[in-house]
């Protein structure tokens, strides 16, 4: 068959396809919203020193000052009564934004990991792109096909692909402000609530990252959500999740970590590298329980345990023997837990009309600090796709493992249209590293390395966030930050410490229409 016959063919396909969708739409509803933001950073790689020296010139490229614009524009069709179709564009940028080189090296530069470079600066990306069917086969069954969101509980194991441990694919200079958290996935939901029964379950199978065909470098998501209300005080939610990475096909190449980056890796890529590689996989089976049942008190405790295997060349921090050879993996044993609360005490007479309320926050997330070669077990915490922000520069900084963050939070309205909100965050490492070990506290190929110490103490960070709701559709805020690192970070030498504290204000306008 000739190459313009196929062609012919697709395009009657394709135009046959429209004109039947297009006879079938109920209804269609545009919607979107436009973000604009001025950004001030300064020392969030953590040191007083200045990173490059030209010809008498002095850049510090640790300071930020830039504003960005993100626009999202979303069309939402009724097909039939069962039938529905969503699309929504994205376009982030910087305001006349650098290039995809520089913007990469500034991410690098502050810690915040490499930004893909199959992004252009002025690109409008499809950012949701799915089909859901209603009472697909079966009258509680839905199922939902395409590129949507994957969110489930506060966010604590699935929300977010481009989380810390995951190279950001951003177009931003500040690439964990992205709005992007659309997965690649096939959902069944079964919504047994339409039978007055109290449970809702979710599959999920997520396609996350869909590589070089002869590379060992492919993710995949899939696992179970179960959702059920036990009474009108408590629900309780059960999970299992696995994350894989690579592959175990003996044609499939393994393409180390760090000589991705550039940074960690010793050897070029090589036919050396032709050998079979094992998967890292990382399964995660949890439970979760909230709790209304004490008037204006939200209580919020779950837990979780990982298991599967380790395989250190999908680890940047990975220290292993020899680089040539193949890796040695270890079984997989971390475990995590987080606690949470928030307080209303809008009853109390004398401040009700400012709706206070507070709340505090308490994660656990194993460790490994050890240089891996393979043996024993690894119980490094990994964060799958968590989406979930403690601290803000503390976010955008470390990733979400071997930590304990003890959080406390005060929220109230001053004026009727104006709310403040003030963050706490205190954060110690569970395992110490070694003196001097240069490290990638957010786990992403080629970020920013921290030279460390052994004091477990992290730091601490202030948040201060102001928001004014202008209108129904315009939204003001101003956030502002400081984080004081410890000993931990930085330390360099005793003769010639480079601790410096790390500050941020972002001022935003949001309009949504």
């Amino acid at each position: 068959m000739s190459k313009r016959l196929i062609i012919i063919l697709a395009l009657a396909f394709v135009v046959g396809i429209a004109f039947a969708a297009y006879a079938e739409v109920q209804n269609v509803k545009v919607s979107g919203d436009l973000t604009v933001k001025g950004v001030y950073r300064n020392d969030f790689d953590l040191a007083k020193s200045n990173d490059n020296i030209a010809v008498n010139t002095v850049t510090r490229r640790d300071k930020q000052q830039d504003l960005l614009s993100i626009t999202r524009v979303r069309i939402d069709a009724d097909l039939t009564d069962n039938v529905m179709t969503t699309v929504r564009l994205l376009n982030e940028r910087n305001w006349n934004g650098d290039s995809i080189a520089d913007i990469a090296s500034s991410n690098r530069n502050i810690g915040l990991g490499a930004t893909s470079t199959h992004h252009d600066e002025q690109q409008i990306d499809l950012d949701l792109a799915y089909v859901t069917m209603k009472e697909f086969l079966y009258s509680p069954l839905t199922l939902t096909v395409g590129r949507q969101e994957l969110r489930f509980g506060n966010g604590w194991i699935v929300g977010d692909p481009d989380t810390n441990g995951i190279a950001l694919r951003s177009a931003l200079a500040e690439g964990d402000l992205s709005l992007r958290k659309a997965f690649d996935a096939i959902r069944a939901t079964l919504n047994y609530e339409v039978m007055s029964n109290p449970l809702v379950i979710d599959m999920i199978y997520a396609k996350v990252a869909e590589n070089s065909s002869i590379l060992n470098d492919d993710t995949t998501l899939s696992g179970i959500n179960a959702n059920y209300k036990l009474d009108k005080n408590n629900t309780a939610e059960w999970f299992f999740f696995q994350k894989t990475r690579g592959s175990n096909s003996p044609a499939a190449i393994n393409l180390d970590a760090g000589e991705a980056a550039g940074t960690a890796g010793t050897l070029a890529y090589s036919a050396d590298h032709l050998f079979k590689q094992t998967a890292d996989i990382v399964n995660t089976v949890g439970a979760r329980l909230v709790n209304t049942a004490l008037k204006n008190l939200m209580l919020d405790v779950q837990g979780a345990f990982q298991f599967g295997t380790y395989n250190p060349r999908f680890d940047p921090n990975a220290r292993y023997i020899d680089a040539l050879s193949k890796a040695e993996t270890a079984n997989r044993r971390a475990w995590g837990l987080e606690l949470g609360g928030m307080f209303s005490l809008a009853d109390i007479k004398r401040i009700e009309k400012y709706q206070p309320s507070i709340g505090g926050c308490y994660i656990y997330l194993s460790g490994e600090n050890r240089d891996r070669t393979g043996r024993g077990d690894y119980h490094g915490w990994d964060s799958m796709f968590e989406d979930q922000t403690s601290g803000h520069i503390l976010n955008a900084v470390m990733g979400f493992s071997n930590v304990q963050l003890g959080a406390l939070s005060a929220q109230a309205k001053p004026m009727e249209d104006i709310t403040a909100k003030l963050d706490y965050v205190a954060a110690w490492f569970n395992k110490r590293y070694e003196r001097y070990r240069n490290t990638i506290l957010s786990g992403v190929s080629g970020a920013r390395q921290f030279t460390m110490n052994k004091n477990p103490f992290i730091g601490q960070e202030i948040d201060l966030t102001l928001t004014y709701d202008y209108t129904e559709d315009v939204q003001f805020s101003l956030l502002s930050g400081w984080f004081l690192p410890s000993s931990s970070i930085n330390k360099g030498d005793n003769t010639q410490p480079q601790r410096a504290s790390a500050t941020e204000v972002i001022g935003s306008m949001k309009v949504t229409f």
